[in-house]
């Protein structure tokens, strides 16, 4: 059959106006000969008569929704082919589980028309957005009985009575959002996260563009058929579930709790889109979906709203994205070293990522860039904590810290070592113990410092000392001395102290980055300076950002560097 294609629009302006006047059909017969274009041929011809289209003065929030209307019909037939949506249960242990539901990868027309009833400015323009990767998200919001049972308290302002348990939590900020994600993400079954505002909104609508993912009717009494809203909510928040899904499955979509998403607010591009995250820095994070609070338009597919990354509202919460993960079998190792003593390491997969920092980030240093592509070849172990006195002093037979008379001494990380005896210590790991260790090249630092992130910090691009102080010791907040290891929030792959309390020895001299793809970087170790990386109880929070670089002689002693090692099996 034929696909639409530019040439659609030259010649005569009747086929367009068959279009404009009735898209669905239009769009319908793309699908009138087979019961399936293949996805990619169709999706692609869709994008393309979208730029076209896009060209021309005479675009329409109707011609819109006509593409739109082809998107969820390319998705649906894309969908066919598939295992048609199955639901999971993930389970952690005996008392906490989530359900969760599959969302089909697909395109979607995102934001509204300004033609929609109620519509704020910052829901356009629209664009053709595609998410290309499927996922589980969670059929109902997280309750109040899974987040105490996770963090070990219950924020909402409506847990007095017996429902309690099974109401969605609220009253938490989207950083208690996040810090339930990561403990979540320490019981290693699969991945937990927020979703993005874009996966948020593709499975809101659930293949239909109107306001509502039930239609264009937004009376109050018509909305509360869907959804807890205000005036028909009893100003408060409602058991989850007890309101109808959206076609695909998911409960809740609109009203009871407004829902975090993982990206910063920002203004919407007119550029089709894939996988589409917002800024990449910013003051606020998005909340989707309406709540029990708020009138029928809140709940509209496409509205938006934000607020700080520490603010706590009655109306807030949140549900999850789950992926599943093919980990080895052995993501931790640890060895004994004689005593209570142990070492501890995390499993480092193989894989890619963007070494350095954006000229526009805060503090950035002119050594970390450009940014360049670097792939990991091959999978490692490294220390989950720096390499403390006590380690250092029974593989070593001496103690050379400045810090050994402190309470708590023998969990400090040790200091005051050189980068030849750093070294030594890891050969010295290697003749008592199998396999061989090492330090951390510079770039197997870093990747496992951001842990998949792209941000300032593994945890977000945000100032806010109250925020970084969760995951770090800095100058003004670590009282002129480092701290025991591993006090402070991990990182999303499990490593602590990644960011402050010493400065870590790499195994290479410092590089120059150049523009382009490299596979396994390694600076010279025959130059005059080492490589050392994440800051320290003496350093400031520009200091400890997962692209600072700093150097020193591998002869330097000071009492803020330190190292952890890395382990490759035999």
């Amino acid at each position: 059959m034929t696909l639409p294609s530019s040439a659609f629009l030259r010649g005569t302006k009747r086929p367009f106006a068959v279009f404009t006047s009735t898209p669905s059909k239009f769009f319908s017969a793309l699908f009138a000969r087979n019961s399936l274009i293949p996805p990619q041929a169709a999706k692609q011809s869709v994008f393309t008569f979208w730029k076209t289209l896009k060209k021309r003065d005479f675009i329409s929030n109707r011609v819109r929704r006509g593409i739109g209307i082809a998107a969820m019909l390319i998705g649906a037939q894309a969908a066919a082919a598939e295992v048609p949506m199955p639901q999971k249960t993930i389970k952690i242990d005996e008392n906490l589980q989530f359900q969760v539901q599959w969302i089909s990868p697909g395109s979607f027309l995102m934001g509204t028309p300004n033609s929609e009833a109620r519509r704020d400015k910052d829901e356009g323009p629209m664009r053709m957005v595609e998410i290309s990767n499927g996922f589980y998200m969670g059929i109902y919001e997280v309750t109040q009985k899974q987040f105490e049972t996770v963090m070990g308290y219950n924020p909402s302002a409506f847990q007095q009575d017996g429902l309690a348990e099974s109401r969605s939590v609220e009253s938490l900020s989207w950083l208690e959002s996040k810090e339930f994600i990561r403990r979540l993400n320490l019981h290693r079954v699969g991945h937990f996260r927020l979703p993005t505002e874009a996966e948020w909104e593709y499975a809101c609508r659930a293949g239909t563009t109107s306001s509502y993912y039930w239609g264009e009717i937004s009376e109050n009494w018509e909305a509360y058929k869907h959804g807890w809203i205000n005036s028909r909510s009893h100003a408060t928040t409602h058991p989850v579930g007890a309101k109808p899904p959206n076609p695909w499955g998911l409960h809740d979509m609109a009203g009871n709790v407004w829902e975090w998403c993982e990206d910063w607010y920002g203004p919407y591009s007119d550029e089709q889109q894939t996988n589409p995250t917002g800024p990449k820095e910013g003051k606020q994070k998005v909340f989707r979906g309406g709540s029990f609070y708020d009138f029928a338009p809140s709940a509209r597919s496409g509205n938006r709203h934000r607020h700080t990354i520490d603010k706590r509202y009655t109306a807030i919460g949140f549900r999850v994205v789950w992926e599943e993960e093919i980990r080895p079998a052995d993501t931790r190792k640890v060895f004994k070293l004689g005593g209570n003593l142990s070492l501890e390491l995390q499993y480092i997969p193989a894989g890619k990522f963007n070494m350095g920092s954006h000229e526009s980030e805060s503090g950035r240093q002119n050594d970390e860039g450009p940014i360049h592509q670097v792939t990991v070849s091959k999978s490692y172990y490294i220390g989950r904590f720096e390499i403390t006195q006590a380690q250092w002093e029974k593989v070593m037979g001496y103690n050379p810290s400045a810090f050994q008379r402190k309470a708590e001494a023998s969990a400090l990380p040790v200091e005051r070592v050189t980068w030849f005896e750093a070294v030594e210590f890891a050969n010295k790991l290697t003749a008592l113990l199998p396999g061989h260790f090492r330090l951390p090249t510079e770039a197997e630092w870093e990747y496992a410092c951001r842990a998949g992130s792209s941000t300032r910090y593994p945890w977000g691009s945000g100032s806010a000392l109250s925020e970084i102080e969760r995951y770090g010791w800095f100058n003004s907040r670590a009282e002129a001395m480092p701290h025991p290891v591993g006090r402070k929030l991990p990182n999303d792959w499990g490593l602590f102290d990644m960011h402050g309390n010493v400065w870590e020895w790499c195994l290479d001299g410092p590089r120059d980055y150049e523009p382009i793809a490299t596979e396994d970087p390694k600076g010279s170790t025959d130059g005059d300076y080492r490589v050392i990386r994440g800051g320290s109880w003496f350093n400031e929070p520009e200091a400890l950002r997962s692209a600072n670089r700093h150097r020193h002689p591998p002869d330097s002693r000071q009492t803020n560097n330190g190292f952890r090692v890395v382990w490759i099996p035999e």
